[in-house]
């Protein structure tokens, strides 16, 4: 519905809503980061045993404890980026950075934790050296993380096997993920990459999600001038992708510029 004489439209109406819902989670998360800084500082005082010696009890409790800020903290930033992205201040450091190295570093990082979860991460290196592509090394960066680790937490019973693919199409770099994982839901195909968006199976296995990562996924991807998509495979799971462009002088001095 749209209304004429200096009163606000609908669309004026939701716009201005949102951001007051906007500006009242930037508030919240804010006021959040001081006590939960506290309560982490607190929390490797006494793991450091400080204050006298801990029984492995305790030292489980206080992993467990700080395993939790872990996470309470992941939400509150991912919460401060999303007000910035749908208020417009989701700004970028763009630089000029090797892909392939980010993701060398984070399939390496993660060797480990994949192993004990039964997966197996294999990055297929390119053989030829891809050109830099221009986007925030930070950022990029955690959405490489964010896709690997999903592929390794979403598995089905047995092995897990993730592909991690760097190709040159063009003037693009893409990143693929494939996983042999739960996979996605057809009726769930549009929600995808909004936010808070879980499946029921993805939500059984991980009850403790916040269904923010693809949604800053694509906000980092699109900001840096790329896309993202993704695939269902053929037998099980599903393969997700992004492209990035590369660099160029050209690319650098317009994305400046804007």
């Amino acid at each position: 519905m749209i209304r004429f004489g200096g009163k606000l439209s609908g669309e004026q109406d939701y716009q201005s809503e949102k951001s007051k819902i906007s500006e009242a989670i930037s508030i919240a998360a804010h006021q959040l980061r001081h006590p939960i800084s506290v309560i982490k500082s607190y929390l490797e005082a006494l793991g450091s045993e400080d204050f006298g010696k801990l029984n492995l009890k305790q030292v489980e409790y206080i992993e467990d404890a700080l395993e939790n800020v872990r996470r309470i903290t992941e939400t509150v930033n991912n919460l401060l980026d999303i007000s910035r992205v749908e208020e417009g201040r989701y700004e970028l450091k763009l630089e000029p950075i090797s892909l392939a190295e980010i993701t060398e570093s984070v399939v390496r990082e993660f060797a480990l934790w994949a192993e004990a979860s039964n997966s197996k991460v294999v990055f297929k290196k390119p053989k030829e050296i891809l050109p830099p592509v221009l986007t925030d090394a930070l950022k990029i960066r955690q959405v490489v993380e964010n896709l690997i680790a999903n592929a390794v937490k979403y598995k089905k019973t047995g092995q897990g096997i993730i592909e991690v693919i760097l190709t040159k199409k063009g003037k693009e770099i893409i990143f693929s993920c494939k996983d042999n994982g739960i996979g996605i839901p057809k009726e769930d195909f549009k929600k995808i990459f909004t936010k808070f968006y879980r499946s029921e199976e993805a939500m059984e296995i991980d009850p403790t999600g916040a269904g923010l990562g693809l949604y800053l996924n694509r906000a980092t991807v699109e900001a840096s001038g790329g896309k993202v998509w993704f695939v269902r495979n053929k037998d099980f799971g599903t393969t997700f992708s992004f492209s990035l462009p590369i660099f160029s002088a050209s690319l650098f001095i317009s994305k400046r510029a804007y």
